[in-house]
């Protein structure tokens, strides 16, 4: 069981991410020089045949040997030059602040829809970035996929 303290971190990087996700139209905003994809055994996998303009389907599998906690939120990025650039919505993004689980050993699957918020995306190509946490740290995974 989480200890009280791990909850409210969980709860606070969801937090943060919301605030990264607001901004006011649809451009371009800092570098992403984070890591991701650092759990071994934990992959995030767009489903390349669900990819449209405004969603995506994808699938957490959690070969791991640890529950791993998140939220709705996500985040956007795009390719350019090389480097990733987080997405700016053209509106403030609302998800609920409900907690999900994967545990180790299972897969989840989920869908998102954009459109509301990052309206329809041009060609390029993409990643959905989601934070999630074991009972020790936090991480970031990736998954990318291309609008043609």
């Amino acid at each position: 069981m989480m200890k009280n303290w791990k909850k409210e971190l969980i709860a606070t990087v969801i937090l943060c991410n919301l605030l990264l996700l607001s901004g006011c139209g649809l451009k371009l905003g800092d570098e992403f020089t984070g890591e991701v994809n650092t759990l071994e055994g934990v992959e995030l996998i767009v489903d390349q045949e669900s990819v449209k303009p405004t969603e995506i389907s994808y699938t957490i599998e959690n070969q791991s040997e640890s529950d791993l906690a998140y939220g709705q939120d996500y985040g956007l990025q795009m390719e350019k030059d090389g480097k990733w650039y987080q997405i700016i919505p053209k509106k403030d993004v609302a998800i609920t602040l409900e907690m999900l689980w994967t545990p180790a050993g299972s897969t989840d699957t989920h869908m998102i829809s954009w459109e509301s918020s990052y309206g329809k995306l041009p060609k390029g190509h993409y990643r959905i970035i989601k934070s999630m946490s074991d009972d020790q740290q936090g991480y970031f995974f990736a998954g990318e996929f291309e609008i043609k």
